[in-house]
């Protein structure tokens, strides 16, 4: 039987990182769903109450979550909820399209001094424990899984 890995591409890396990926994504979407109540409809309403602010809002969560598809996902489902119009959602929108580019700009200013992992495991490792141990609480286990995400 031949191997599917390859010195150019190494298929089964490449399906576990896009698997990784959208766990993550799926974590995350089911973490802000449960945590969705009224407090947090009132701050994202007030988040992308100007355009401005709609558009620094999907600058700073495209550039925290490096993912300017995940910010357009939840815009939507915002949207389609009725928390969002579709002024404010076109907003977040074009900004995540900006902020999109902050690793990029990251990369440029600090080179790869900065080590990813080091950032990433903690939320990991606290979102992977608490689900673990919180998880009976379902708010505790909508945070942690937001975390891990």
């Amino acid at each position: 039987m031949e191997s599917l890995a390859t010195p150019e591409l190494d298929l089964w890396r490449l399906l576990a990182g896009l698997g990784i990926f959208l766990f993550g994504m799926f974590q995350l979407q089911e973490g802000i769903e449960a945590l969705s109540g009224r407090t947090f409809q009132r701050m994202v309403q007030r988040s992308a109450a100007t355009p401005l602010r709609a558009a620094l809002t999907g600058f700073l969560s495209a550039a925290v979550l490096q993912s300017s598809s995940a910010v357009a996902l939840m815009v939507l489902a915002f949207a389609g909820a009725g928390v969002l119009g579709m002024g404010q959602a076109i907003g977040v929108v074009v900004g995540s399209n900006l902020g999109t580019t902050g690793t990029a700009w990251i990369v440029a200013t600090l080179g790869f001094r900065l080590d990813i992992e080091s950032f990433s495991l903690p939320f990991i490792a606290v979102g992977g424990l608490g689900l673990i141990f919180l998880g009976t609480r379902p708010r505790y286990a909508a945070f942690t899984r937001m975390l891990a995400g």
